[in-house]
């Protein structure tokens, strides 16, 4: 069922899916839309009421994904932003595919120089390397700090393409897994994530108890929070 909601002022269509599920849950999709899966014993007006609520967050979630944003198009001389820190792209052609970074400037060297698609994925596997080196430092940092009081093993940390969020944590398994995606964010907004994914060992939900240990370790996290939305 397809519906129609105003939220500040801003007119909203949502998929309403009725569900066997204990909880009212509302899910942004990547391009935008909006899905809502309720138990069939909850009226229009309470899922309506509830979406009012949330108004602000809602409306953050799609206009996150339905701005557009610049692709790279990975030709040299383009400019892109890893850490904070700004960076001169230079494509050139090489006998083995490689990623080099010195000075400001990001040399891609493949094979093939008019292979975008190759150029990409190169540049892509250095990117994830790079992505798993960071994380794996700031989570030691992190680890040896404070939740070594709590978590008995350093967990096993991984990466990967994530879009629709930034990190998670699975504490039966002892794994922490971040999204590339924080390699375009200031290193604070990384070490933000670090922490509200290792205080899920303690928490699971975000309730009051999660925010309060979180702040125990990291009492500027809303600051640094606020970086992942720049």
């Amino acid at each position: 069922m397809t519906r129609t909601i105003v939220l500040c002022n801003r007119e909203i269509t949502y998929e309403l899916n009725r569900k066997r599920v204990k909880n009212l849950n509302i899910r942004i999709r990547t391009d935008g839309s909006v899905s809502v899966s309720a138990n069939s014993r909850v009226t229009i007006a309470e899922i309506e009421r509830f979406m009012h609520q949330k108004a602000e967050c809602i409306l953050n979630a799609v206009d996150k994904y339905t701005t557009k944003k610049e692709k790279i198009t990975f030709t040299s001389g383009e400019k892109l932003t890893l850490l904070g820190t700004t960076y001169t792209l230079q494509i050139t052609k090489a006998d083995k595919n490689s990623v080099t970074e010195s000075g400001g400037i990001i040399t891609v060297g493949v094979t093939d120089t008019e292979n975008t698609v190759l150029i990409e994925k190169v540049f892509g596997k250095w990117l994830k390397e790079q992505c798993l080196t960071l994380m794996t430092k700031l989570c030691r940092k992190a680890y040896d700090e404070y939740f070594y009081r709590y978590v008995s093993n350093f967990p096993i940390i991984k990466v990967k393409n994530m879009r629709s969020r930034w990190g998670s944590c699975i504490p039966s398994k002892n794994i922490l897994t971040f999204s590339v995606r924080l390699m375009e964010r200031p290193l604070p907004a990384c070490e933000y994530v670090v922490a509200h994914e290792f205080t899920h060992f303690l928490h699971a939900d975000h309730s009051a108890d999660f925010y309060n240990e979180l702040e125990k370790y990291m009492p500027d996290h809303k600051q640094k929070k606020a970086l992942l939305k720049n």
